[in-house]
């Protein structure tokens, strides 16, 4: 399987570079103009940096510099990459600039996919992280793995129960109607549990439905 590995500027170095190379593995890295001084120099001082600007209807400019391929450092001058540095301006002026390494030849026509490759990784990184956290999954990010494994054991469980819902998500009708009825996740989880614990249950279909319809019971 061929994957694009999307990270953060912790991995524009020359070993996890390397590593990914020897994988066979393509790369979109953040890359920050602090910690690449020698990199962003040479994309302001080269000749054969190029820009391209769009715009979307809505009014939103998207300005790309960027150049083919660049030495990543003076330490590691051999193992060149592509620069690319993005700007977004909103159609009240406001901005964003944003700027990675890559493998990816830089062209007009591959500098928004690449863009949009990378900017992804925060939603994906940020809500899994904030589902599995707050959610009710209860997932650390640092979630210690300890010297028998059995904390491992239950990260592997948190995270298959977090597929499995995703799957239902995106498959399941009567869980979406379920989620959508109780508007939250924290409180879907809440009402599940009181459920499951409360009443024998047939079937998956029956717990959804209950939820969904939210039965009264009079209370004598």
């Amino acid at each position: 399987m061929k994957f694009i590995v999307v990270e953060d500027g912790l991995a524009s170095n020359g070993p996890p570079i390397r590593k990914l190379q020897s994988l066979k593995m393509r790369y979109i890295l953040g890359a920050k103009s602090q910690d690449h001084t020698y990199l962003f120099d040479w994309i302001e001082t080269s000749p054969q940096t190029q820009t391209y600007q769009s715009q979307d209807p809505d009014g939103t400019i998207h300005h790309y510099r960027y150049h083919n391929p660049v030495p990543l450092n003076d330490a590691h001058s051999d193992l060149e990459v592509n620069l690319m540095i993005y700007e977004e301006i909103s159609p009240k002026g406001q901005r964003k600039i944003f700027s990675w390494v890559t493998d990816i030849p830089l062209f007009e026509h591959t500098l928004s996919i690449v863009m949009k490759g990378d900017r992804a990784r925060w939603r994906i990184e940020n809500e899994t992280f904030n589902t599995l956290t707050n959610q009710g999954y209860h997932f650390e990010p640092n979630f210690g793995h300890g010297n028998q494994h059995l904390s491992k054991v239950f990260a592997y469980l948190m995270w298959l129960a977090f597929w499995i819902d995703q799957l239902q998500g995106l498959g399941c009708k009567l869980f979406q109607q379920a989620l959508t009825k109780m508007a939250s996740r924290v409180r879907f989880w809440e009402r599940f549990r009181a459920y499951f614990l409360t009443f024998k249950l047939p079937d998956w279909a029956t717990l959804y439905q209950a939820i969904s319809s939210l039965p009264t019971v009079e209370l004598p």
